[in-house]
């Protein structure tokens, strides 16, 4: 096994910041796709909990009216 000399280090130690640079971007945007897929799951949920009091309130109504 050869002497590492402090060139190689530098180098590893180079190759290694750019590795965690850019899993620091790769996790930023998923950050930010998360963020996006949440709204959106956000909204539909409220849609749709909007429609299910609607259609509760109107069958409550039919069934008044049946009565």
């Amino acid at each position: 096994m050869g002497d590492i000399s402090n060139r190689d280090i530098m180098q590893a130690i180079t190759e290694l910041g750019k590795k965690v640079s850019d899993l620091d971007t790769r996790v930023a945007n998923l950050e930010k796709e998360i963020k996006q897929d949440i709204r959106k799951l956000d909204a539909k949920f409220s849609v749709l909990s909007d429609s299910v009091v609607e259609t509760k309130a109107d069958m409550k109504l039919l069934k008044q009216n049946q009565h």
